[in-house]
């Protein structure tokens, strides 16, 4: 007999945490769990619905917009929930988590919490919002059985600032069937492909074009070290709200490309020789790990999360000073010194035994086991 699990997200849009789902499903033991999967929303056109289907997981959605959600989500999801009859619920995201919590179901109920609520909230809605999505998601929270934080950093936020007790830590880990590094010759050919300068070195950013993200930094500080540097190109990868802000602060600078959203994002960092990112807050970021998984040396701000991913393996990049542009280009400058092959492998070491996505689902599938165990 198998353990039946019901994901519930709010849509699969093609984004890290849909990506780190899809790692946990991919790998699971089919001869020991069977998924389900409902999303809240329509999925926007960047789904990774497909993909998802692809794995033969049943899919279902309650199609509601936000508003709809509101007034109507609860008792869709009790109806799903009736049909499936799942052992566990695993949600992730404050809608799908609010929603998982206020079923009144017998069932084991876990979240994965993949950021830092009150930061995150605020960068991207502002203060008055950001308090009442912070109250709402507390009290979710404290009603499910377990809260996953995807860092230490995350877990110890949860405990510290909203009295979370129920809270253990499994990082995010990469799918290295998808993302892993290339030689030489295949280098060459996919910048061609991308239309990348091949003679470069490649620097690459990759993720929302954000405040949290606070791409306007770096480009600030690569415009005053590189402008006049032709041998080295930065690359954006993502959009956002502050994309055109980022396009007008680049102008006239022709080794800052900002290539917008992609389809494969891996072609991208496979072509790349360095990954760059100033963020001022994350969870445990995708990126990072991907680029790593691609044999990509780092230079990452001081963060507790990019800390945590570094102290993994702290020869395979370089920290600097968070909103220090003199510590950005003293690190930039120590990555280019170092050995660039022992900081490619140590990138590598540490993905294959730390940060891998395979791993990761096994650690999820103790968990489900678990709890299912004891209820």
């Amino acid at each position: 007999m198998s353990i039946k699990i019901l994901y519930i997200v709010s849509t699969l849009r093609r984004c890290g945490p849909t990506n780190q789902l899809y790692g946990i499903v991919k790998y699971l033991d089919r001869n020991v769990f069977k998924p389900y999967l409902v999303t809240l929303s329509p999925d926007p056109d960047d789904s990774r619905w497909d993909d998802f289907a692809g794995l033969g997981i049943e899919l279902d959605t309650l199609g509601l917009s936000r508003i709809k959600g509101i007034f109507f989500a609860k008792n869709e999801l009790n109806k799903r929930v009736a049909c499936i009859q799942p052992d566990i619920i695993h949600s992730q995201g404050i809608r799908a988590d609010v929603f998982a919590s206020k079923l009144k179901v017998k069932i084991p109920k876990v979240c994965t919490i993949r950021n830092f609520p009150q930061e995150d909230y605020k960068m991207t809605y502002g203060t008055v919002i950001n308090k009442i999505m912070v109250s709402v998601h507390r009290r979710a929270m404290k009603r499910i059985d377990l809260c996953i934080g995807v860092s230490n950093a995350v877990s110890v936020n949860l405990k510290n600032n909203f009295g979370i007790t129920n809270t253990i830590v499994i990082q995010n880990g990469v799918d290295t069937e998808h993302f892993y590094p290339v030689d030489i010759e295949i280098k060459k050919k996919l910048r061609a492909k991308l239309g990348l300068p091949t003679d470069k070195t490649i620097w690459i950013s990759v993720g929302h074009l954000s405040e949290r993200k606070d791409p306007v930094f770096l480009i600030k500080v690569w415009k005053k070290l590189f402008a006049g540097v032709p041998d080295k190109v930065l690359i954006f990868i993502g959009d956002g709200p502050l994309s055109e802000q980022c396009r007008a602060e680049s102008f006239g600078c022709n080794n800052i490309i900002i290539k917008g959203r992609v389809t494969s994002a891996s072609e991208y960092l496979q072509a790349s020789d360095f990954f760059i990112s100033s963020s001022k807050a994350e969870g445990l970021p995708n990126a990072v790990i991907e680029a790593m998984a691609c044999g990509l040396p780092c230079v990452l701000s001081d963060i507790g999360p990019h800390r945590e991913i570094h102290n993994l393996g702290r020869q395979g990049g370089v920290m600097f000073e968070l909103n220090s542009a003199n510590s950005l280009a003293d690190a930039i400058n120590l990555a280019v010194k170092r050995d660039y092959s022992l900081m490619r492998e140590v990138s590598l070491k540490t993905v294959r035994e730390h940060l891998s996505a395979a791993d990761m689902s096994r650690k999820y599938q103790s968990i489900y086991t678990q709890k299912v165990l004891q209820s």
